[in-house]
């Protein structure tokens, strides 16, 4: 919860409890005075909700000595309204969880549906407070938001904790999905199928339409960190200096906000999505994209996903060419002082996507008058090139790139920094 009230929003004046409620940690010391049984009273509503739990522990309300899972209910009730501490903790705590219920003969689908009316009930009465304090439309949304994503996060904790345990050869079955991750990207489109049919039988995953291939930022520490809680089709190998993921149907509706959210915090780049058999182009482009990344190119995002920055990646893709073509086109702006170059390459730009003058004077919210100046100017640095297709179409490009470049590292030899 403190995710969400940990968000930038301002209080309603006329109630002095929704000073102390909407501040992250605030609000969840709020929860605790006010709704001090929650985890009691959401336990009671799942139990009742799904009374083949109830049943398969032997519960019963009143003094009778609660379940081990009962407990662990509790806790996961308590994390809904408290998110402070810390994930693997978190993490460990749910993998218990879905440790007890296989011992107990709950399935994973009814595991599941357990942790799905948890947040629903826990939903519900944490609304009520949030209501009470004077919280926003806008608040309530996002109350909504992080109540399911905690949640999906940590069932997945305790649907992986129970798959270990309901596959004796859990470790062989883990071992045959990164020989299968490594025949799709030894393949590059020469597999034969019938070798990605066995081995994608062997290790039980259905072959996609579609993948994306993952590359993460940094090793991912087991001594330090669990594995992340990742959908059950991901294929994985984080063992790798850079770890890598291959994503089934990357354009899933919220596919990559859950990858991001178990991430917890790690940069990563999404390649582009393909059919199976070209996954190592896909690996390709996130490892380019992850490059980028890393030395400041995607400065203001913790992931990439290159299917929303192919111009970008295409002018990149090469970084000595890119450098040529901004050095040859915009030589002729050498010898201008910084700031009135800058001024001239906006305009020019402008007015290359906009086809005229007085567009152009709109989106820079200029003057038109001033626009004509700045266009003379252009014509006596570029003369009658300004009008030949060709050249405007490179010019363009070079613009574009010379923005790119001027991002990172140093840029070519007086670039913009537009």
């Amino acid at each position: 919860m403190s995710r969400f009230f940990s968000a930038a929003s301002t209080p309603a004046p006329s109630s002095s409890a929704m000073e102390c409620a909407l501040g992250g940690r605030e609000f969840a010391q709020y929860l605790r005075v006010h709704l001090p049984d929650l985890p009691e009273r959401v336990t009671e509503d799942v139990w009742r909700a799904l009374p083949v739990i109830a049943r398969a522990f032997g519960h019963a309300s009143g003094h009778e000595a609660m379940p081990v899972i009962d407990q662990e209910l509790r806790t996961f009730v308590r994390g809904l309204s408290d998110l402070t501490g810390p994930p693997e903790e978190q993490a460990r705590t749910h993998r218990a969880l879905g440790r007890s219920a296989y011992l107990h003969g709950i399935g994973p689908d009814l595991l599941q549906s357990a942790y799905h009316a948890g947040a629903r009930f826990a939903w519900r009465r944490l609304a009520d407070v949030a209501r009470t304090v004077g919280a926003t439309a806008d608040q309530l949304y996002g109350l909504t938001e992080s109540v399911l994503a905690t949640a999906e996060e940590l069932s997945a904790h305790a649907l992986a904790a129970y798959t270990d345990l309901s596959h004796p050869d859990a470790d062989i079955m883990r071992g045959e999905r990164r020989r299968l991750l490594r025949v799709i990207l030894a393949g590059n489109g020469a597999v034969a199928p019938e070798v990605l049919v066995q081995a994608a039988r062997t290790a039980q995953w259905t072959i996609p339409a579609s993948v994306a291939c993952v590359v993460l930022d940094r090793p991912w520490e087991a001594e330090r960190q669990l594995s992340p809680p990742l959908d059950p089709d991901v294929l994985s190998d984080l063992h790798r200096p850079e770890p890598l993921l291959i994503l089934p149907g990357p354009d899933r509706p919220g596919r990559i906000e859950r990858l991001r959210r178990g991430l917890r915090g790690m940069r990563f780049a999404v390649g582009t999505q393909v059919p199976v058999q070209e996954a190592a182009q896909s690996l390709r482009t996130a490892e380019r994209a992850l490059a980028l990344l890393r030395n400041g190119t995607f400065s203001d995002l913790d992931h990439v996903r290159c299917d929303d920055h192919l111009p970008a990646l295409l002018l990149l893709s090469d970084e000595h060419l890119a450098r040529q073509l901004v050095g040859r086109r915009l030589a002729a702006m050498d010898e201008l002082e910084r700031d009135p170059r800058e001024r001239l390459t906006e305009t020019l730009l402008a007015w290359l996507t906009t086809g005229s003058h007085a567009q152009a004077a709109v989106r820079l919210r200029l003057h038109p008058q001033t626009v004509r100046y700045r266009m003379r100017r252009l014509e006596e640095l570029f003369g009658r090139r300004l009008h030949d297709p060709a050249w405007r179409f490179e010019m363009e490009l070079a613009i574009r790139a010379d923005r790119l470049l001027s991002r990172f590292g140093e840029g070519p030899p007086g670039g913009t920094a537009l």
